[in-house]
């Protein structure tokens, strides 16, 4: 029965992609796009090797064993969150990208370039303190952060979550930086930098999420819809990079630049390829099926989402915050050993409220991403707007997967913050704010007369760089 889901599930996939490829706003940038990759990667293609190595890493890890119900529960409700995240932010963004003249985006560029120095200067040694002091924490893991042995969750001991968290701003300093350059050799140049002070940290997300917005920023700047090979090169780049993060957690950069390595831990036996935790959120679902509400009682009600209240809040100030969300209906803890679990949005939905939770949750996404792509690629119609959404549509590489508001709460900040920072500065240096208008407005020719006579010539010196 499991095999013959596989093989449906497969199906499934293979013909909601079909389909999705015929509608006309159909692109890499487009919300569906990211969740067909991440449902395509986790939930059809993996499983499948799951099913042929016969994984048992987690469940191992975990201390629990699903059963053949709880299986085909996580099949059928992560292809409920396929076709209701598909539907939905499709339903919303259904227009395709419209171009925007080369003489705007060129006009955006010299309006934005003294903003966004202005804003590297005041952000970027704060970043860059705070990601030398992850290093130091990566190697003394366990003197930084705890764990409560009643929920799992992890908190911080050592210093300010805020600060410690600023190191993620490097990331959109870089994407703005390097799209400021427009992608030649000292913008590559930053790039390299922040990958060698983003891999001794030990964190792959923010790498991931750098790669995925330049993609996203190219590929709208050069008017495609689908892969550019420079896009590719990069995207290689990144898994492997990624995959030498998680090996060593970044010990080889910090042993490369003379830093304290830290300590190695070696599993006592090789993993199957896909198999570890990385990729796991089909037996963290199961794990969730497998707790709730079978032995929990009860469902959380999307009570987890309180968190976003509390969690701004630093526990110096709060010394007896929360850990984790103030309402809490029970503890996954109870029922085995979920350490770094991500819950994933189907999964999370069905921890909410089953099946019709599972709806919810990816709807939500769907509006929330979809929403974004509607306003910023199809009403604004500028290329700081074009910025905002590579910011925005990156995050869910890690929101997904974590399937939580509170992530991109958390994220939004730090990844989107630096931007909003730029486009304040814009706003009150001149006559017109740099995120684009609706409408007329938004014509290349009155972009180009709403600028300043400084801005104007600034503009058509970067248009003679270019013919250059």
């Amino acid at each position: 029965m499991y095999d013959f889901l596989l093989a449906a599930s497969l199906i499934v996939f293979a013909l909601v992609v079909s389909a999705y490829a015929r509608h006309r706003a159909a692109s890499l940038m487009h919300p569906a796009t990211v969740y067909l990759a991440f449902h395509g990667l986790i939930f059809v293609f993996r499983p499948i090797v799951a099913r042929l190595y016969d994984f048992d890493f987690i469940y191992r890890l975990y201390n629990f064993q699903p059963s053949m119900d709880d299986k085909i529960t996580v099949i059928l409700g992560a292809n409920l969150a396929l076709l209701t995240f598909v539907l939905v932010s499709l339903r919303v963004a259904s227009e395709p990208v419209a171009q925007i003249a080369a003489d705007e985006i060129r006009g955006v560029r010299a309006r934005l370039t003294k903003p966004i120095a202005i804003v590297a200067a005041v952000i970027a040694p704060l970043a860059i303190t705070s990601q030398i002091g992850n290093w130091r924490r990566r190697v003394n893991e366990f003197d930084t952060m705890m764990t409560d042995a009643a929920t799992g969750v992890q908190f911080n001991v050592d210093g300010n979550g805020w600060f410690t968290d600023s190191a993620l701003m490097l990331a959109p300093l870089v994407i703005m930086a390097l799209w400021l350059s427009r992608y030649r050799l000292w913008g590559w140049a930053i790039f390299g930098a922040f990958v060698v002070l983003q891999s001794g940290s030990g964190g792959r997300a923010p790498l991931i999420y750098t790669v995925v917005a330049i993609g996203v920023l190219f590929l709208l700047e050069r008017g495609r819809r689908w892969f550019d090979w420079r896009g590719v090169v990069l995207a290689v780049f990144a898994l492997v990079a990624f995959n030498q993060i998680v090996m060593d957690r970044g010990a080889a950069v910090r042993d490369l630049v003379g830093s304290d390595a830290g300590d190695t831990y070696i599993t006592d036996r090789q993993l199957d390829p896909l198999e570890g935790m990385d990729f796991a959120n089909l037996e963290y679902f199961e794990y969730i099926v497998y707790a709730v509400p079978q032995r929990t009682g009860t469902w959380d009600y999307f009570a987890s989402n309180l968190q976003l209240f509390t969690e701004p809040i630093p526990r110096a100030l709060w010394p007896d915050k929360p850990k984790g969300s103030p309402v809490q209906f029970f503890q996954l803890w109870n029922y085995g050993t979920p350490t770094g679990m991500t819950a994933s949005v189907p999964g999370m939905g069905w921890m909410s409220l089953g099946y019709i939770g599972i709806i919810i949750q990816a709807s939500v996404f769907a509006l929330i991403y979809a929403s974004a792509y509607n306003w910023l690629l199809i009403r604004r119609r500028s290329a700081a707007a074009w910025i905002g959404y590579a910011l925005i549509i990156a995050t869910s590489v890690t929101v997904l997967r974590d399937g939580s508001l509170l992530t991109l709460a958390r994220l939004s900040p730090f990844y989107v913050g630096p931007l909003l920072m730029v486009l304040v500065l814009a706003r009150f240096s001149g006559p017109r704010m740099a995120f684009g208008t609706e409408g007329d407005e938004a014509l290349p020719g009155n972009e180009f007369l709403a600028l300043t006579p400084a801005e104007r010539r600034r503009s058509l010196a970067a248009q003679a760089a270019d013919q250059r």
